[in-house]
């Protein structure tokens, strides 16, 4: 299974943010937790297939998931070059994720406060309440659901504070048949049948009134994946000189326990052609990135006993929250 730490699970969110302490304090706001981060250069930046050259501040927050975290890159060596003025949730990659909360009012006040306008807002049949806008620094879009029944994968249960959970990340391609056979036999993941997330009213909440697109989930273990290919409009890929280093979602992590079960992974995506970083490895732990276009995933093993040192545990808060 994916969700037991043996297999791959869905882990991780990586994005490159313009402002990363902007993000991370809009983060923050809206419930999630520091939970540390490093300034990387030199060899570690190969997993990211940029040179030894480049540099970057690197930083974790954490929501109520095990095992679950959101990534903030802001690399100043290559330059981050922003989104194209033009980009839309339809172009090619990774482009939009959905966090459950549990007080969607104390959010939207926290937008409100931050000038950050809604991109769209809906209460489905069934009431899930859902609102969205775009994460200014970062440039994605961001769905947030009032937790309930009617969420995605599942009802998420809340402790305390605005306690979130991320639902889902989305992923727009170009081959619909060729991804489901990458995900299922690849990377050996469920599909799951039974699980809507979006439906065609739902694209006006990223401005694609009207867009036409087929999809299907895939059982990510630590959250669900959309995989989407937009028939109209049709998704644009990536710019020829498109670096990880620029702005915008980068990639999901897919994680294990399990170093072997990690390696085992890189060899079969490596056999199906993929362009990929080299296999950093730090005692137990080990990681690489996938660099194929459409087939953006960071892939490693992060034992238990390293989630503090690599971001998985709440940490002090920010020093801005302390005052």
């Amino acid at each position: 299974m994916n969700s037991d730490g043996e297999g791959l699970r869905a882990i991780q969110i990586g994005m490159n943010s313009n402002d990363i302490v902007g993000s991370a304090r809009l983060f923050a706001e809206l419930g999630f937790h520091n939970a540390g981060g490093h300034m990387i250069w030199g060899g570690p930046m190969a997993i990211q297939g940029l040179a030894s050259s480049a540099r970057a501040l690197m930083w974790w927050l954490v929501g109520r998931q095990t095992f679950v975290q959101l990534e903030l890159f802001q690399h100043t060596e290559p330059m981050q070059r922003p989104l194209p003025a033009d980009w839309r949730c339809s172009d090619l990659g990774w482009s939009r994720f959905g966090i459950a909360i549990s007080r969607l009012d104390a959010a939207k006040t926290t937008l409100v406060k931050w000038g950050i306008p809604l991109t769209g807002e809906c209460v489905d049949p069934d009431g899930t309440k859902r609102i969205a806008f775009r994460e200014p620094f970062v440039g994605c879009f961001v769905e947030l659901f009032e937790d309930g029944d009617g969420i995605p994968g599942g009802r998420r249960a809340h402790h305390h504070d605005l306690d979130p959970a991320i639902v889902y990340a989305t992923s727009s391609v170009s081959d619909l048949a060729a991804t489901r056979e990458f995900y299922e036999n690849v990377l050996n993941l469920k599909i799951v049948s039974d699980v809507v997330i979006h439906r065609p009213e739902h694209e006006a909440l990223w401005e694609l009134s009207g867009a036409r697109s087929e999809s299907f989930v895939v059982d990510g273990g630590g959250f669900l994946l959309e995989i989407v290919q937009y028939l109209d409009p049709v998704g644009r890929p990536k710019p020829d000189d498109y670096r990880t280093a620029d702005q915008g979602l980068v990639n999901i992590a897919l994680g294990t326990r399990l170093r072997a079960v990690a390696e085992e992974a890189v060899e079969r995506v490596k056999q199906t052609g993929c362009h990929m970083a080299p296999l950093s490895i730090f005692g137990d732990a080990c990681g690489t990135y996938v660099l194929e276009p459409e087939r953006e995933f960071e892939i490693g093993a992060i034992p238990a006993s390293l989630d503090a040192a690599f971001g998985f545990e709440p940490a002090a808060p920010f020093f801005g929250q302390q005052f």
